[in-house]
């Protein structure tokens, strides 16, 4: 008897308000785990590229990560000149 095939799940609580604008959205699940897969590798990368600096910036409520990222990107791109 083969086991069945398990994939990795990755779990959290939403408020109704974004999993309203959620589905509006991204109305298929395709669109849906595609653009949450890439936002998670990109942010996981800047973690593991910068550390946890990075988890600081995104949850400080005042800093707008929109802002962030690319001034981030033109750092890296600076450092990566030298």
């Amino acid at each position: 008897m083969t086991e069945p095939s398990t994939k990795s799940r990755f779990a959290f609580e939403i408020s109704e308000e974004q999993s309203s604008r959620a589905l509006k959205c991204f109305p298929e699940y395709g669109m849906r785990k595609a653009i949450m897969s890439r936002i998670l590798d990109e942010v996981m990368d800047m973690i593991e590229k910068h550390g946890q600096i990075v988890c600081g910036i995104i949850l400080d409520k005042e800093t707008e990560v929109r802002k962030i990222v690319p001034s981030l990107a033109k750092a890296e791109r600076i450092v990566e000149r030298k």
